[in-house]
C-alpha cells in the first residue's frame, strides 16, 4: 500500500505553483510542469515523487526573473 501521507505532500506542491498562476487549469498546469525537463514522461504512470520534483523545478522555473 502506497504512504496516504503522500498525499499532503502532492497537493501542497500543486498548491505551491497553481497559487503563482491561478488561471492555470489543472490538466494544464500537471501537463506544463511535467514536460519541463522530459517530453517522454506520461502524467498517468508517473510516480508521485517524481510529480513532487516536476512541480518545484517548475515553480522555481516560473519564479527566474525574465521567464
Amino acid at each position: 500500500m502506497r504512504d496516504p501521507a503522500r498525499i499532503d505532500q502532492v497537493l501542497a506542491a500543486i498548491r505551491e505553483v497553481w497559487v503563482d498562476d491561478p488561471d492555470s487549469r489543472l490538466g494544464q498546469l500537471l501537463v506544463n510542469a511535467m514536460r519541463t525537463t522530459d517530453p517522454g514522461l506520461d502524467l498517468f504512470t508517473v510516480e508521485d515523487t517524481v510529480l513532487v520534483r516536476k512541480l518545484a523545478s517548475f515553480a522555481r522555473l516560473r519564479r527566474r526573473p525574465g521567464a
